[in-house]
Protein backbone atom coordinates (compact mmCIF):
# COMPACT_ATOMS: atom_id res chain seq x y z
CA UNK A 1 0.00 0.00 0.00
CA UNK A 2 2.41 2.57 1.24
CA UNK A 3 4.72 1.60 -2.55
CA UNK A 4 1.23 2.23 -4.43
CA UNK A 5 0.92 5.82 -2.77
CA UNK A 6 4.25 7.16 -3.43
CA UNK A 7 3.94 5.63 -6.93
CA UNK A 8 0.89 7.80 -7.05
CA UNK A 9 2.37 10.65 -5.84
CA UNK A 10 5.39 10.85 -7.86
CA UNK A 11 3.21 9.91 -11.04
CA UNK A 12 1.16 13.60 -9.86
CA UNK A 13 3.99 15.52 -9.64
CA UNK A 14 5.20 14.59 -12.83
CA UNK A 15 1.35 15.49 -14.22
CA UNK A 16 1.67 18.70 -13.32
CA UNK A 17 5.37 19.15 -13.80
CA UNK A 18 4.84 18.27 -17.40
CA UNK A 19 2.26 21.05 -18.06
CA UNK A 20 5.33 23.22 -17.78
CA UNK A 21 7.90 21.84 -19.79
CA UNK A 22 6.38 19.51 -21.92
CA UNK A 23 8.13 18.05 -24.26
CA UNK A 24 11.50 18.73 -22.87
CA UNK A 25 13.35 16.23 -21.54
CA UNK A 26 15.55 17.85 -19.09
CA UNK A 27 16.92 17.65 -15.92
CA UNK A 28 17.16 20.29 -13.22
CA UNK A 29 20.71 20.84 -11.82
CA UNK A 30 22.04 23.51 -9.35
CA UNK A 31 24.78 25.26 -11.34
CA UNK A 32 28.35 24.97 -10.62
CA UNK A 33 28.83 28.78 -9.72
CA UNK A 34 26.49 28.16 -6.51
CA UNK A 35 24.76 31.42 -7.11
CA UNK A 36 21.67 29.71 -5.55
CA UNK A 37 19.82 29.46 -9.11
CA UNK A 38 18.75 26.66 -10.37
CA UNK A 39 19.33 25.90 -14.51
CA UNK A 40 18.15 23.30 -16.95
CA UNK A 41 20.63 21.24 -17.99
CA UNK A 42 20.54 18.96 -21.18
CA UNK A 43 21.35 15.10 -20.54
CA UNK A 44 23.31 13.92 -23.65
CA UNK A 45 24.34 10.56 -22.30
CA UNK A 46 20.48 8.87 -22.26
CA UNK A 47 17.61 9.68 -24.31
CA UNK A 48 14.40 8.30 -24.43
CA UNK A 49 11.99 9.82 -27.06
CA UNK A 50 8.42 10.45 -27.89
CA UNK A 51 6.99 7.88 -29.28
CA UNK A 52 5.62 7.87 -32.73
CA UNK A 53 3.07 7.70 -33.80
CA UNK A 54 1.33 9.64 -30.59
CA UNK A 55 -1.64 9.66 -30.21
CA UNK A 56 -1.76 5.70 -32.00
CA UNK A 57 -3.91 2.42 -32.03
CA UNK A 58 -3.49 -0.03 -31.30
CA UNK A 59 0.64 0.37 -32.26
CA UNK A 60 3.22 2.99 -31.56
CA UNK A 61 7.27 2.53 -31.57
CA UNK A 62 9.33 3.91 -28.58
CA UNK A 63 12.91 4.62 -28.91
CA UNK A 64 15.95 5.63 -26.66
CA UNK A 65 19.64 6.06 -27.00
CA UNK A 66 22.25 4.93 -24.08
CA UNK A 67 25.55 5.88 -24.37
CA UNK A 68 27.06 3.23 -21.95
CA UNK A 69 26.20 -0.52 -21.86
CA UNK A 70 24.14 -1.50 -19.04
CA UNK A 71 21.09 -2.93 -17.40
CA UNK A 72 18.11 -1.13 -19.21
CA UNK A 73 14.22 -1.20 -17.94
CA UNK A 74 11.60 -0.20 -20.42
CA UNK A 75 8.04 0.10 -18.71
CA UNK A 76 4.24 1.07 -19.59
CA UNK A 77 2.56 1.84 -16.93
CA UNK A 78 -1.38 3.13 -16.52
CA UNK A 79 -1.49 7.06 -14.42
CA UNK A 80 -2.46 5.54 -11.35
CA UNK A 81 1.63 3.73 -11.51
CA UNK A 82 0.19 0.19 -12.03
CA UNK A 83 2.95 -1.17 -14.41
CA UNK A 84 1.27 -2.81 -17.65
CA UNK A 85 3.91 -3.93 -19.60
CA UNK A 86 7.41 -4.79 -19.75
CA UNK A 87 9.34 -3.81 -23.14
CA UNK A 88 12.65 -4.21 -22.08
CA UNK A 89 14.12 -5.52 -18.94
CA UNK A 90 17.73 -6.75 -20.04
CA UNK A 91 21.24 -5.76 -20.10
CA UNK A 92 22.05 -3.61 -23.58
CA UNK A 93 25.56 -1.91 -24.97
CA UNK A 94 25.75 1.23 -26.25
CA UNK A 95 23.37 2.54 -28.88
CA UNK A 96 20.23 3.38 -30.23
CA UNK A 97 17.19 1.34 -30.07
CA UNK A 98 13.37 0.78 -31.10
CA UNK A 99 10.61 -1.21 -28.80
CA UNK A 100 7.23 -2.01 -30.67
CA UNK A 101 4.41 -1.55 -27.96
CA UNK A 102 1.30 -3.05 -28.99
CA UNK A 103 -2.21 -1.97 -26.88
CA UNK A 104 -4.75 -3.52 -28.82
CA UNK A 105 -5.75 -4.81 -24.67
CA UNK A 106 -5.66 -1.39 -23.55
CA UNK A 107 -8.32 1.27 -23.57
CA UNK A 108 -8.40 4.19 -24.68
CA UNK A 109 -6.54 7.04 -22.41
CA UNK A 110 -2.61 8.52 -21.40
CA UNK A 111 -0.36 6.11 -20.70
CA UNK A 112 3.23 6.68 -19.05
CA UNK A 113 6.58 4.88 -20.67
CA UNK A 114 9.90 4.95 -18.36
CA UNK A 115 13.42 3.99 -19.04
CA UNK A 116 15.88 3.48 -16.24
CA UNK A 117 19.56 3.08 -17.43
CA UNK A 118 22.44 3.23 -14.96
CA UNK A 119 20.98 5.91 -12.81
CA UNK A 120 19.30 7.35 -15.63
CA UNK A 121 15.23 7.98 -15.42
CA UNK A 122 12.69 9.57 -17.92
CA UNK A 123 9.36 9.11 -18.22
CA UNK A 124 7.53 10.08 -21.39
CA UNK A 125 3.36 10.25 -21.57
CA UNK A 126 1.57 8.38 -24.64
CA UNK A 127 -1.90 8.47 -25.75
CA UNK A 128 -3.88 5.12 -26.73
CA UNK A 129 -7.02 6.07 -29.24
CA UNK A 130 -9.71 3.49 -30.03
Amino acid sequence: MKKGLINIVLLLVFITSGFLYAGNNKHFNLPADGDGKYVFQQSEDYKLFQNFPNPFNPVTKISYKISKGGFVSLSVFNLVGQELAVLVNENQSMGRYEVEFDASTLPTGVYLYKLQVNGFSSVKRMTVIK
